[in-house]
């Protein structure tokens, strides 16, 4: 007999059948049957039956003489199924590709559990994906096999015949069949799930469930047929009442009973007007009679809908509900009001602020939709601050994470007065994303896109060819892409795509990214410092494991049995599990969590450290494989649905042949390649290399160098990068322990293991601290605010104003190491007058530290868009002393988990960024700007304080007063200002421009 029977209910859809069966008969597993039930239709949904059924012996036609609807069409396929398993799918809906071997693996690993539960997607007629909102439930966290009582969330499903593979034996037991009717699914659904054994779940979207433009969904009709609903709970409970042994499940199923009734009852398009009252005190009888004893109603709203019933009150029901909706509409429309009066009054000042002189020695920095300090715009302060410090450097950062910028960070809350006058003012712009469409690029202004990782999934115009992948306006993209002065890339491959699908004016910069340069410049003590931080002998196999963001998945959830894979993989090994949000406990995770054997490192602040700690990457599509080659250690690619993700995102080239190391497509290949030594064997090897040649072009450890002195320093000469050949090799943790180690592969057995690394406390490490760069920085983790199906990850704006930025959610401060407090002098005093000094071409530059605080939200969708290919790593330097104890830390409080966070940022007056109005020689002046009128009626409307810049007021020259503020792609550059320029390593003479201007004219 064969595995599965999939019977297929066929009724009035000839435009989709011949996608359906398709969908079953193109599976690479083999062993099924479809039974295709023709209920009578008065098309040629039979005729295409009989055709299938004809070119291939797995589909056998079944055709019914007369329309007995979709209960009773399944019930003529189960009689005519022979399988172990039996699948219901409806006919305009398709199975993905894999879903059968999936589901035969996952029943043979719960060893052939009654119910299989398996996900589902959405498909909507204009290309969305919108994944069950309820996927977290489907967790294959815990043991294969289980009870309902052991996980009765279940429930909670979409109670619904075609998200479940059924044993046939159990089916027949418990003697299921569908009834006739609108809500056929209610009782089948409940009744199986109460009286299943044992349930197993696949946590993977298996079925489209096809969404029609023009319907066919039966239950989105107005109609007096949903009264059918008491007749389904009828047979319900009429079911448990034959079982007394399901008696427990009367409470759940109450709630489901009472929850679907005032669902059909409150939403539109159910029931007609007129049989509403009518219907709510038929849910009232049942209410009465079939509450269960000791029944609780829930809390809040919900609550008082089941007292309502409990009384058979309708007009106290219907008036609340009024009442309700009444104050929800003044509210939004108050809140509206005031937040249009703020945007009216903040547009206002920024048009003010554009008629003052731009500050040459002022940048504004931002990452991630200002949500941290990090990635390139980070590493590209620190050396700013080292080649040129008279450039003062400001960050944007969101109100709500304010607080968590380091000490030193000079920083303004995005969309506040504060924002917009730097915005206004400053010569340099700096992001990794775009900034608002809000903000408009000055004459003058110099606006530098760093980017932040290697497109693996297509990128900017490209995705127009992936709708479901974006919702993105490309003419506002392109508008965006316009302000652009220069884009930084890393490698030939990134060049070659960011001008296709970004194509504007700018000037590419082949420099590499500068968060990079921490990676290229480690040295031996680095890596023996980031393993002792992580508690980590030298014995000890650390794999870090960091899976990607999927634009179709609504949240993250694992994609591996991380209790299994460590308990396989023996005693040696260490997982290093780096994700948005760690995975839901279960006994053996805490276990092996406990003793070592997993560490949940998402919230790290220096993913730098984890590539420099760890001996092997394993991940699926995310950018981070670019990243970890340029330390040339193995990759392992985990890419289980390769086909859904690339079909869906679209990709620039083969990830499975053109992998940087070997490549596995399912957990049990994975524990062979990692157990049996193929991910550090010769193939492997060679893969990488290829890899490395094709991808770390320009990352030779000095890009931040090229871009502050091309970009800030107007220095056009250029740096030669070094060729990959002739690169420092930084030593893996292997070469240094001076073994090879290979995980070793136990069966069925959890070991505890106590590593002999007790100690009290951290070694104190001391990072390098060069010359006026400032406090270390906090930073952003991987941009991937979680997003449904239809999310967009693109390089759309920011939020313009503090009032129109989601909330986030917060998470843990993070720890960072004490730096200095930092001298007024080093902020107010005049440019200095640097001599240049020659640099050794040999030498690398050393990177200032940085340390990074980890932000991590949960459910984005489609409200923060991704800049770069998802899940980019962030550029976070940080050289630890080679002098470190070399004494482990405690395991279960990690040391980047134990020092004391920075204090909140020091307030900002407008001297320090400014300096005072500049003095010009008297000459005729137009109508001023109307800033005085802007400021008052600001202030007047909303008072600012906290950190106190007051902004000295500019006389507007006539060629500025009403000058239009669009955009200018002037090269002007302080080249040309009188400051030295640092020599180039290797140079004869060090090269000088004039002078620089006296304080009184900085």
């Amino acid at each position: 007999m064969p595995r599965f029977s999939i019977v297929v209910p066929v009724y009035k859809v000839p435009a989709y059948l011949g996608e359906c069966l398709d969908s079953v008969l193109g599976q690479d597993f083999g062993d099924f049957e479809v039974i295709g039930v023709d209920d009578c239709s008065p098309d040629v949904c039979g005729e295409i039956l009989d055709q299938y059924a004809a070119n291939d012996a797995r589909v056998r036609a079944v055709h019914l003489p007369e329309n007995v609807g979709l209960g009773n069409a399944r019930n003529a396929g189960l009689a005519h199924a022979g399988g172990d398993y039996i699948l219901f799918l409806d006919s305009d809906d398709v199975l993905l590709p894999g879903s059968l071997s999936a589901m035969a693996e996952r029943l043979d690993a719960a060893d052939s559990p009654d119910i299989l539960v398996y996900d589902y997607a959405r498909s909507y007629w204009d290309g969305r994906l919108v994944r069950n909102s309820l996927a977290r439930h489907l967790h294959e966290d815990g043991p294969a096999s289980f009870s309902l009582a052991d996980r009765p969330e279940l429930l909670n499903l979409l109670q619904v015949a075609w998200n479940k593979a059924y044993r046939r034996e159990f089916v027949e037991a418990a003697g299921l069949l569908f009834p006739a009717g609108y809500y056929e699914d209610a009782p089948w659904t409940y009744c199986a799930m109460a009286a299943a054994e044992s349930l197993a779940v696949l946590d993977r979207v298996c079925v489209h469930y096809r969404q029609r433009r023009e319907g066919g969904n039966i239950l989105s009709t107005v109609s007096r047929k949903h009264f059918d609903a008491f007749d389904q709970y009828d047979r319900v409970f009429a079911y448990l009442d034959s079982r007394p042994e399901l008696d427990r499940w009367r409470g759940p199923l109450f709630r489901k009973m009472i929850d679907h009734y005032l669902t059909i009852l409150e939403r539109p398009g159910r029931l007609p007007e007129e049989a509403k009252a009518e219907f709510f005190h038929r849910a009232a009888h049942d209410y009465r009679r079939r509450i269960p004893a000791g029944f609780e109603r829930p809390a809040g709203r919900d609550g008082y809908k089941f007292a309502m019933l409990e009384r058979d009150s309708y007009a106290l029901m219907t008036g609340s509900a009024t009442a309700v909706r009444t104050r929800q509409v003044v509210k939004t429309k108050a809140r509206q009001a005031v937040k249009g009066s703020k945007k009216r009054a903040m547009g206002l000042f920024y048009r003010s602020q554009q008629h003052t002189d731009l500050d040459e020695n002022l940048a504004l920095f931002s990452a991630y939709w200002s949500r941290s300090v990090s990635c390139n715009p980070a590493a590209i302060d620190a050396e700013l601050a080292r080649r040129a410090p008279h450039i003062r450097r400001v960050w944007a950062v969101r109100p709500d994470l304010m607080d968590s910028v380091p000490r030193g960070v000079r920083a303004v809350p995005l969309g506040s007065r504060d924002f917009w006058t730097v915005a206004a003012r400053a010569k340099y712009l700096v992001n990794n994303v775009n900034f608002s469409d809000r903000l408009v690029k000055r004459p003058g202004q110099i606006h530098l896109q760093t980017h932040h990782g290697t497109p693996l999934k297509k990128m900017g115009l490209d995705q127009r060819e992936y709708p479901i992948s974006t919702s993105m306006n490309f003419d506002d993209l392109l508008r965006r892409c316009d302000r652009w002065d220069y884009s930084l890339s890393s490698n030939a491959h990134s060049t070659r795509v960011w001008e296709r699908v970004y194509p504007s004016r700018y000037e590419t910069l082949e420099t590499g990214y500068p968060r990079n340069d921490a990676l290229v410049n480690a040295s031996a003590a680095d890596v023996l410092a980031a393993r002792v931080e992580l508690g980590l002998s030298e014995d000890t196999t650390a794999l870090l494991y960091m899976p990607t963001h999927r634009d179709y998945e609504k949240s993250f959830r694992p994609r591996l049995d991380l209790a299994r894979i460590a308990s396989e993989l023996g005693p040696d090994t260490v997982l290093l599990v780096r994700g948005h949000y760690f995975y839901k406990p279960s006994p053996q995770v805490e276990e092996l969590r406990a003793t070592g054997r997993i560490i949940d490192v998402s919230a790290h602040p220096r993913v730098e450290s984890l590539y420099l700690a760890a001996d092997a990457l394993v991940t699926d599509y995310s950018s981070a494989m670019f990243d970890y080659a340029l330390l040339d250690r193995p990759i392992v690619v985990f890419a289980d649905d390769w086909e859904i993700y690339s079909t869906v995102r679209g990709v620039y080239f083969d990830l499975l042949s053109e992998a940087p190391g070997a490549v596995a497509r399912s957990q049990d290949e994975l524990l062979d390649v990692l157990a049996g030594g193929a991910w550090r064997g010769a193939e492997a090897d060679r893969r990488r290399a290829a890899f490395r040649r094709r991808f770390c072009d320009f990352d030779d450890g000095r890009a931040a160098e090229r871009v502050v002195r091309k970009v800030f320093l107007g220095d056009d000469r250029e740096i030669p990068v070094t060729p990959l050949a002739d690169r420092p090799h930084v030593p893996s943790p292997a070469e240094l322990a001076g073994t090879v180690r290979v995980p070793s592969r136990t069966e069925n057995r959890v070991p505890v293991y106590v590593p002999e690394r007790e100690r009290a406390d951290e070694p104190a490490y001391v990072p390098e601290r060069l010359v006026t760069a400032e406090a270390g920085y906090a930073a952003e983790p991987d941009p991937v605010a979680e997003t449904a199906y239809a999310s967009e990850h693109e390089l759309t704006a920011e939020p313009a104003l503090a009032e129109d930025a989601p909330e986030p959610e917060l998470v843990a401060e993070t720890a960072y190491a004490e730096e200095p407090e930092l001298a007024a002098e080093s902020w107010f005093a005049p440019e200095p007058a640097f001599t240049a000094e020659p640099l050794p071409a040999p030498e690398p530059v050393p990177a200032a530290e940085f340390a990074y605080a980890e932000l991590r939200e949960e459910e984005r969708a489609e409200e923060e868009p991704d800049e770069g290919p998802d899940d980019e790593p962030d550029a976070r330097d940080a050289h630890i002393d080679a002098d470190a104890e070399e004494s482990a830390p405690e395991i279960s409080v990690p040391a980047w988990a134990r020092a004391e966070p920075f204090a909140p940022s020091a307030p900002l007056d407008a001297d320090s960024f400014f300096g005072p109005p500049p003095t010009r020689a008297p000459q005729e002046r137009a109508v001023a700007a109307p800033v005085s009128e802007a400021l008052a009626a600001y202030s007047e409307l909303f008072p600012q304080s906290g950190h106190g810049m007051s902004i000295p007021r500019q006389p507007v020259s006539a060629d500025r007063a009403g000058h239009d503020v669009a955009e200018d792609r002037t090269d002007d550059r302080p080249a040309a200002r009188g400051l030295p320029l640092p020599p180039l390593s290797g140079a004869d003479e060090p090269v000088t421009a004039p002078e620089p201007p006296s304080a009184e004219t900085a």
